[in-house]
């Protein structure tokens, strides 16, 4: 009899159960937003990895090509195992994994990142900058996923830059994350340059000069 008492002290009652259901709830809400936040941050974390990575590969290839960082026109106008991937990786194959953001879940032709092909118009080089900064010159970036492009393209007096750059793949805070000619990457999105048509531009002449 006694144990049976004792059994019945031991146990929760309803009211007991409920409350401590309740402070594990509150818990979970509070965590969850941080974790969340964490989650995120390693993602563009593994983001900014890969570009670095992309760096490499692209300044080996600058090596062998004059300064020249990357092949032009060699997209998604052409056959998978003829474009630009191809000819940069290694193993030459034309969607490495280091070319997909974690946080891009279903990015088009299996690739997040595009090429600044401002860098081919204006003539800059992988150590030939013409006087320009390197760390203010971005290389790549990251692309809308239902984008299949490969290239930010240069049109006459304007380009794709709104249509194809995604700006905020990691959150308005976060912003998105560029590789830039001295290879470093950042997430810090770049300034409209002065006399530039986009954000990823550069000025006609060094310090920002017209033509």
């Amino acid at each position: 009899m006694t144990n049976a008492r004792h059994a019945v002290r031991a146990a929760f009652s309803l009211v007991e159960l409920l409350v401590v259901l309740g402070i594990i709830s509150i818990l979970l809400a509070m965590l969850l937003p941080a974790l969340t936040k964490i989650q995120r941050q390693a993602r563009a974390a593994v983001c900014k990895s890969n570009l670095r990575q992309c760096g490499l590969f692209l300044a080996m290839y600058s090596n062998n090509n004059k300064g020249w960082m990357f092949p032009v026109g060699w997209g998604s106008n052409v056959p998978h195992q003829q474009r630009w991937p191809v000819y940069v990786f290694q193993p030459a194959v034309w969607n490495p994994k280091v070319m997909i953001c974690p946080e891009d879940l279903d990015p088009l032709e299996e690739h997040s990142y595009i090429l600044n092909k401002h860098l081919a118009y204006r003539g800059i080089r992988y150590g030939r900058t013409e006087g320009r900064p390197a760390t203010n010159i971005i290389v790549m970036g990251e692309k809308v996923s239902t984008k299949e492009d490969y290239y930010m393209e240069v049109l006459e007096n304007k380009t794709e830059f709104y249509s194809i750059v995604e700006l905020f793949r990691h959150g308005v805070g976060g912003g998105s994350n560029y590789l830039y000619l001295d290879l470093h990457v950042d997430s810090i999105a770049p300034a409209r340059p002065k006399d530039a048509i986009d954000p990823w531009d550069l000025p006609s002449k060094p310090g920002g000069g017209g033509s």
